[in-house]
């Protein structure tokens, strides 16, 4: 079985490939693109798959919410508030899955594409792959679950100043604070990701949202209130005068930067 769009699936011998599919734009999330998780996320849940790969499409793992679409939206709080309970929806519904969920990080796995990377139960990724928060550089609070999900993974203390500052994490220091389990050469990258989950969907993973819960706190439902706790604070963020401001700019650079990308290629198809 195989689903187009945003948000590419296709379902093979009990694994589910999740392939976010917005490469030009560096699978920025969409409300769009996060409808169609939620949807996929369902498909997968009828079909009892045994294994989740999600992933990205060319080269980047997810650069997070799409902020021209943030700066283009008249009431930018409101917006951002849909947005991000539309995908956390999304993201709780993965959590509830009895399957193995593997995050295939190939690149840059920011903001929201951190949350959502971080809600895999293992995470292989390439020497390429890049972690990073991004929220504090337009004015905003962690949202798709890195609030709840970073300071189990690798600390509370870390947690706070990777976001406080920025920090970025490389594969290397990714793996060095238990955040990626395995790092694997972009040339070998997609065999090595099959052959894991080829190996898991092989066992029975009846057990797999039992155990995620636990694991996180026992209660099934922590982190879908949670997720309902940072969607309100993210909202309010993203009303502030400063934060509007940041994501206006930010907007502005990055449609200069495409615009600026597409003469190049034009130019060189030219020649």
């Amino acid at each position: 079985m195989t689903m187009t769009g945003p948000v590419q699936l296709s379902m093979t011998d009990g694994v589910a490939r999740v392939t976010l599919n917005r490469p030009d734009d560096g699978n920025a999330i969409t409300l769009d693109l996060a409808r169609a998780l939620a949807e996929i996320v369902g498909t997968i849940a009828a079909a009892g798959s045994r294994v989740v790969v999600v992933t990205g499409a060319g080269g980047t793992f997810s650069t997070g919410g799409d902020v021209v679409d943030m700066a283009a939206a008249d009431d930018i709080g409101a917006f951002v508030y849909e947005l991000a309970t539309t995908f956390h929806g999304a993201l709780a519904d993965l959590a509830d899955l009895d399957a193995v969920i593997i995050a295939a990080v190939d690149g840059v796995a920011a903001g929201g594409g951190l949350g959502l990377a971080l809600c895999a139960d293992v995470v292989v990724a390439s020497e390429r792959a890049l972690f990073l928060t991004a929220y504090e550089a337009i004015g905003l609070s962690p949202d798709s679950g890195a609030s709840y999900l970073l300071p189990r993974v690798i600390g509370a203390s870390r947690a706070r100043a990777m976001s406080a500052v920025g920090l970025r994490l490389n594969a290397d220091g990714a793996r060095d604070v238990g955040l990626v389990h395995e790092i694997v050469p972009s040339a070998h990258f997609d065999d090595a990701v099959q052959t894991l989950a080829t190996r898991l969907a092989a066992r029975p993973q009846g057990h797999m949202a039992a155990s995620r819960a636990l694991f996180r706190g026992a209660d099934p439902q922590e982190f879908r209130r949670h997720l309902d706790a940072e969607a309100r604070a993210i909202s309010a963020a993203a009303a502030s005068p400063d934060a509007t401001r940041l994501i206006r700019e930010y907007a502005v650079r990055a449609r200069r930067s495409a615009a600026a990308a597409q003469r190049r290629a034009e130019r060189s198809r030219a020649a």
